[in-house]
């Protein structure tokens, strides 16, 4: 099934804003690492990856078909591994948590 214009357009805003959220999460949290590193997990990276979030999100959204639902979804499963697991979103893990949510 073919995706309308209309569609096609909602995704894409709905992409654009989880990165702008995401963005912000990672700058905040920046400062925060500063004082405490936290804990080191399987999802963090050695150096960040040269693509960005939103490019990142595009990429997901074209090639794996995700729907509006899935990136909104995603956001609701990253905000609760936040405040359940006291996790620190930063730009060595995001990528990762993005693709596994």
């Amino acid at each position: 099934m073919e995706s309308t214009p209309e569609q096609v357009a909602e995704s894409s805003a709905v992409v654009k804003v989880l990165a702008i959220v995401l963005g912000r999460l990672i700058g905040v949290n920046s400062s925060i690492q500063d004082d405490n590193p936290g804990t080191i997990t399987k999802f963090h990276a050695l150096k960040p990856p040269s693509i960005s979030v939103l490019a990142y999100l595009e990429r997901i959204h074209k090639y794996a078909s995700c729907s509006t639902e899935c990136f909104i979804l995603a956001l609701i499963y990253i905000d609760r591994l936040i405040q359940r697991n006291n996790f620190i979103l930063s730009e060595l893990n995001v990528h990762r948590v993005v693709i596994t949510r």
